[in-house]
């Protein structure tokens, strides 16, 4: 690391469900002047991934450095519920705090006690008028409300004697999920949703049959998939105005804080990370939000590093990275000693030279939302392939990223990638052993009644499984 920093303040900023391809700089139509302004002054990492496309499993992660099957937060809890992380586990937090830094957490935890080491503001709201009837607030929205007040007294106030590390933990645009709610079934787009955004161009979606059953049979387990049933292509072209209207709110309130720090004369001085806990489908093959898939929309997420200390970099630095490598790159810009045993690397390269560490692979995970249904799996990324395997019946995919960047074809059962299917089972086996993943011996947990109904997420009748009540 030759970034010429001494212990240098650092603000994380986090939202929740950001998927990379919303934001200008990866190609997006989101209107994000503010984090447009971090991109510009900043490094944008091209390919980074999150290790499981899930709230509480991916920032337990991070916060660890640590992938979700050794801390072992592997759900959002209800029906699988999960005990806090083992004192034993390092923390980033504990590590800074330990290394003479002041911690400080604002807004949404869902950590599984990962935020060890932090001072966390208290999790509350605060209600506001909706700005758009079109587009309500919730409890999402208000809570952000809340976070920003609290951060913005603090930068107001604080000494900067002590370095500080400091995390501003946004929710939206997670309060899209309310809208779906809000609109779910048949229904007519509501006035003053303005004009609609095109569909991706991998929507239409025909390739079902080809897919594991869990994928198949997605709208089973996900209420918010299950509540689009009914829907036209219009509606959810709404669906995308207004994804991208709640990713807005809360680029107003990055720029809200970030003119705090301005104002105190902090902002050169500070090292901003940007990034989201995992990503959104945005109708991508006629799916929302997240849930099971493991496709590039939920797993790919932006990084961005910015301010103090870097250079700026016109175009996204290409390579693979994971969010685990944040932990163990923040102790190498500060100069701390990055605990033993993390699963991350070091990439304070590509902030210095634009170059990430090459290597082999980069994974993520998943086995269940709330604990009804329960489908393990896997994803693993190479330069050009990306392979998913479920436990249940089997299921495999296998993905040419360079041909088909939409996921649009599962090549798994054609000959001509046979060489290519085997080298990816073979990567992956390797990776379970070496990680002590205990994955190939987990147990698959689904109800016949969640895998009944025609295929096609437009063929759902009735809840899904976290509503359903019994006979």
């Amino acid at each position: 690391m030759e970034m010429n920093i001494d212990r240098p303040d650092i603000l994380l900023i986090v939202l929740d469900q950001l998927a990379w391809k919303a934001l200008s700089c990866y190609g997006g139509e989101g209107k994000t002047p503010n984090i447009d302004g971090l991109v510009e002054n900043g490094v944008a990492m091209d390919a980074c991934y999150c290790p499981f496309p899930l709230c509480q499993p991916s920032r337990a992660a991070f916060w660890t450095g640590m992938e979700s099957h050794r801390n072992r937060v592997w759900s959002n809890g209800r029906s699988w519920p999960i005990e806090r992380i083992d004192e034993s586990f390092p923390t980033l937090g504990e590590t800074f705090r330990n290394a003479g830094y002041e911690t400080m957490h604002f807004g949404k935890m869902h950590d599984g006690g990962a935020l060890r080491g932090f001072t966390c503001s208290e999790e509350k709201e605060t209600a506001i008028p909706d700005w758009n009837p079109a587009f309500p607030f919730n409890m999402d929205t208000y809570a952000d409300v809340y976070t920003v007040d609290r951060a913005k007294e603090y930068f107001s106030s604080c000494s900067f004697d002590s370095p500080h590390l400091t995390v501003l933990d946004l929710i939206n645009p997670h309060n899209i999920c309310g809208w779906i709610g809000k609109n779910k079934g048949v229904h007519e787009n509501a006035e003053g949703t303005g004009e609609l955004p095109e569909l991706p161009a991998n929507f239409d979606f025909d390739d079902i049959a080809n897919r594991p059953l869990p994928v198949q049979y997605l709208c089973c387990s996900h209420v918010r998939q299950s509540q689009t049933v009914g829907w036209t292509r219009d509606n959810f072209r709404a669906y995308l105005a207004a994804y991208y209207y709640y990713l807005s709110v809360a680029d107003r309130h990055i720029g809200e804080v970030l003119d705090v720090l301005r104002d105190r004369g902090k902002l050169d001085d500070t090292l901003i990370v940007f990034f989201s806990d995992h990503g959104d489908n945005m109708t991508s093959r006629g799916s929302v939000t997240k849930q099971v898939t493991l496709y590039e929309e939920v797993t790919r997420v932006p990084l961005v590093f910015s301010g103090k200390g870097v250079v700026p970099r016109k175009e996204p630095v290409k390579g693979l990275c994971s969010l685990l490598d944040i932990f163990p790159t923040l102790c190498s810009i500060a100069g701390i000693d990055a605990p033993a045993g993390l699963d991350g690397i070091d990439i304070s390269a590509a902030i210095d030279k634009g170059v990430l560490p090459p290597r082999r692979y980069v994974t993520s995970e998943w086995f269940t939302e709330w604990g009804y249904t329960i489908s393990p799996g896997r994803m693993l990324r190479t330069d050009r392939y990306k392979y998913i395997c479920y436990l249940e019946m089997n299921g495999e995919e296998l993905y040419d990223l360079e041909l088909d960047p939409g996921e649009t074809r599962n090549l798994a059962g054609e000959s001509e990638y046979a060489d290519v299917l085997a080298e990816c089972r073979k990567l992956l086996r390797e990776h379970v052993f070496e990680s002590s993943d205990p994955f190939f011996t987990l147990q698959v947990k689904v109800d016949p009644r969640w895998r009944c109904h025609d295929k096609g997420y437009a063929n759902h009748r009735g809840c899904a499984a976290p509503e359903y009540k019994g006979e």
